[in-house]
């Protein structure tokens, strides 16, 4: 049995770390719009609003009505209308363009996967082939 708080320690810091991931492509998504507030630290501060939101969401409507999948597909929804209506109104963009900037955000990410996951795979073959 793993320590539990080692276990909290090691939930805190990918929820940081997919924090810092999400805020860096919203602002990469950002730039595509005219945009107010593109700085990182206003950017940190959307995506960390939503990213509680969205857990919260998910908690509350997975524990309380029913652990199945079909509230787990509402709460995403209901956070993401949430976190558009919070990035339009923070940014100072339309709410079609905080639509924008998150597909924009998560095309930009996978291929930032992709691109990262090829390099790995590359380099993992040429350290087995080396040895």
């Amino acid at each position: 049995m793993a320590n539990p708080l080692a276990l909290a320690l090691l939930w805190v810091l990918i929820f940081i770390f997919f924090l810092i991931f999400i805020s860096i492509f919203l602002m990469i998504g950002l730039g595509f719009v005219d945009s107010e507030r593109r700085e990182f630290g206003q950017v940190f501060l959307t995506s960390f609003i939503c990213t509680i939101i969205m857990w919260s969401l998910i908690f509350i409507l997975t524990n309380v009505f029913a652990n199945t999948f079909l509230w787990l597909v509402i709460a995403v929804l209901i956070g993401l209308i949430l976190c558009w209506a919070l990035i339009a109104a923070r940014h100072k963009i339309g709410f079609g363009s905080a639509i924008f900037v998150t597909i924009v955000a998560v095309i930009a990410a996978v291929v930032i996967i992709i691109i990262l996951a090829f390099i790995i795979s590359t380099l993992l073959n040429v350290v087995i082939w080396v040895f």
